[in-house]
């Protein structure tokens, strides 16, 4: 991707494995609630889906590193 790309993620930054961390936590609790059933668990539910997008968007908003493209830019063929 550093070929075609100007800017690739910043997976040294402690807070993206950490984020990644959080969303895993947060879809397990989401599972959890989708298995109870019922209002309370459609709430939880919601909680869930908005602390994600939140945690999505803090992730999103980690600075991109900058990629400096080869001159020679091309796909070759691989058979």
């Amino acid at each position: 991707s550093r070929q075609v790309f100007p800017l690739e993620l910043d997976i040294d930054n402690p807070a993206f494995f950490a984020g990644l961390e959080k969303l895993k936590k947060i879809n397990d609790r989401a599972a959890e609630w989708q298995k109870k059933g019922g209002m309370t668990a459609k709430l939880g539910k919601a909680w869930s889906t908005a602390a994600a997008a939140a945690t999505f968007l803090r992730l999103y908003m980690i600075p991109a590193k900058n990629n400096a493209l080869p001159a020679n830019i091309r796909l070759v063929p691989t058979w």
